[in-house]
């Protein structure tokens, strides 16, 4: 059953007599700011285009970040990137893991005027597992630990309610990653069935956050305004605006004409507004790592010896402060120890050229014709190639530098492109590079690679070190049944101590095998304008997080709070 717009704006209507459910409310002003800044205005933020208002199915990031602004989950990020509770007031586990058990806040009202119960929570949950597989939230299903792709997801975990604000998530198995599981957008029960949770097209937007949808003109903008009764800090802002705009650089072409108040910048084109006094700008971690990837199947880089005397030779600052403007995390896990919520901490640099000669030289690595350069233990020739894209330039000037590296302790390399690689093997040339490359990393056709890594809140390590992931996201083609061992460990690892001991354990087989060598973690950076007053707290899964704090210049200020 669709959902019926007349039945919403009646309900809809229903907010002015509702309202009072949640609690009075007061205006309080605060004149006079220093800064001139004040509450109301309207904020403009850029957006790329998207399909569909529905958070559960949209694949566009802007939009993913938007949606936090209408909707309320279980579980939201903070300004560090950890997940706490949100709508949860209370949460526990039990059944060693296989039960969590949620209560949920009091006074939690739909924009309408209903209370939210936990019929929504495990209406909406119920959706989420009967979503399209490509739908975000079900991605993060099927690439936990344990759940594979094509897994009905009903056998996984269910939803049992207790009363309105009582509900327990009952897993087939512990997962220590069942906040971000539970991180989805919550829907109102009230208004949608099932079919219209999961209706892309048909979508009205009916929501409990800080904003509420008041327009959406199709390619061109969306416009938000605040929610009288939030539940939460209410932002000073009346209203954001959203401009729709076709790629990145125009979206900085309309920063600088005075169109949108503020964007985000992914590469590292953002140091021209660190010295521009009309701009501010706000570095938040990610969890996208650069790595060199080493096929761990090629007759060379089978040996550890080798692979660990390479990562200790490589010089991952001068990468940072030659390509990063030195605003890059240096990376030695999968993990960025700014975002691991205390689990990992590991940041210590590894670099010691002497080291990784004299490990060559225990290895039997030798120059034996005098060239400068080592042959393998047997006298045989030690030729590595390093594969790139050859489209993002970053990541082949990453290998170039990598490659310099290792000159500097006698191994011979050179970076090839994936194209020139496809060319003198006989491959269609028209074929995409992008294709190329990854069917090379798939296919273990590569020595050495430069690869960048995306990773969710909750880094899944199995993709990349279990050896049942070889093909897919383990493209060292590695495989150790101890890394196995400590990975299962890992998953079903819930308590912080225990999550601690458990990927500290997979560190440790990690550093000794090294079949991957980390290089950095990328750092955005949010820029905001002149209007723009007040400090937000951006993380790479919620750009919004800390709009409550923001006022726009030239305004009284004027905040709602409770009574």
């Amino acid at each position: 059953m669709k959902t019926c717009k007349g039945i919403i704006l009646a309900l809809c209507l229903m907010l002015l007599t509702a309202c009072g459910m949640g609690g009075s409310k007061t205006v309080v002003e605060e004149k006079g700011t220093d800064d001139g800044a004040g509450g109301g205005g309207t904020l403009t933020v850029p957006l790329t285009n998207f399909d569909t208002l529905n958070p559960l199915l949209t694949q566009n990031r802007s939009y993913f970040h938007l949606s936090h602004l209408l909707f309320d989950r279980l579980f939201e990020y903070e300004g560090s990137g950890r997940l706490v509770p949100s709508l949860a007031e209370h949460v526990e586990t039990s059944d060693e893991g296989r039960r969590v058990s949620v209560t949920l806040r009091k006074g939690i009202y739909w924009q309408d005027g209903t209370p939210i119960t936990t019929k929504d929570v495990a209406a909406t949950f119920l959706a989420v597992k009967h979503a399209p597989a490509d739908s975000p939230y079900s991605r993060l299903f099927h690439r936990t630990p344990g759940i594979g792709a094509g897994t009905d997801l009903d056998t996984v975990a269910k939803a049992v309610i207790f009363d309105d604000r009582n509900i327990d998530f009952e897993f087939n198995q512990s997962y220590g990653n069942y906040p971000e599981l539970l991180s989805f957008p919550i829907l109102p029960a009230h208004i949608y069935s099932e079919e219209a949770m999961l209706d892309a097209e048909n979508f009205d937007v009916v929501g409990s956050g800080p904003f509420l949808l008041k327009k959406w003109e199709k390619n061109k903008k969306i416009y938000l305004e605040k929610n009288p009764n939030y539940h939460g800090n209410l932002p000073y802002i009346d209203g954001i605006v959203g401009l729709i705009l076709s790629d990145n650089k125009a979206i900085q072409q309309a920063y600088d004409a005075g169109q949108i108040d503020l964007f985000v910048v992914d590469d590292y084109t953002w140091d021209r507004y660190k010295s521009d006094e009309k701009s501010d700008v706000e570095p938040y971690e990610t969890q996208r790592v650069e790595v060199l990837s080493m096929n761990t199947q090629d007759p060379l880089l089978s040996d550890p010896d080798l692979r660990r005397a390479l990562d200790l030779a490589i010089n991952k600052e001068r990468i940072i402060d030659s390509l990063y403007l030195s605003q890059g995390t240096m990376a030695n896990f999968f993990v960025n120890p700014k975002l691991s919520a205390g689990t990992f901490a590991k940041e210590e640099s590894y670099l010691s050229v002497d080291g990784a000669m004299d490990m060559l030289d225990r290895a039997g690595y030798k120059d034996v014709d005098g060239d400068g350069f080592r042959e393998g233990k047997n006298g045989e020739a030690l030729n590595l190639t390093i594969l790139t894209n050859g489209v993002n330039h970053r990541l082949k000037t990453e290998a170039q530098l990598v490659s310099e590296d290792l000159k500097k302790i006698g191994i011979r390399s050179r970076v090839k492109d994936a194209a020139d690689t496809a060319s003198e093997e006989g491959q269609k040339k028209a074929e995409p590079v992008a294709d190329l490359f990854a069917r090379a990393l798939q296919s273990g056709n590569y020595q050495l690679a430069v690869v960048g890594m995306d990773f969710s809140a909750v880094v899944n390590l199995s993709s990349v070190l279990s050896s049942g992931g070889i093909g897919g996201m383990n493209i060292s083609r590695y495989s150790n049944p101890a890394m196995d061992e400590a990975l299962q460990n890992l998953a079903h690892a819930q308590e912080e101590r225990e999550r601690k001991e458990a990927t500290d354990a997979v560190y440790k087989i990690f550093r000794d095998d090294v079949p991957y060598i980390p290089l950095v973690f990328k750092q955005n950076v949010l820029v905001t304008g002149p209007r723009v007053k007040g400090r937000m707290r951006p993380n790479a899964f919620n750009v919004f997080n800390g709009i409550d704090d923001v006022t726009l210049a030239g305004k009284d200020r004027a905040k709602t709070a409770e009574k």
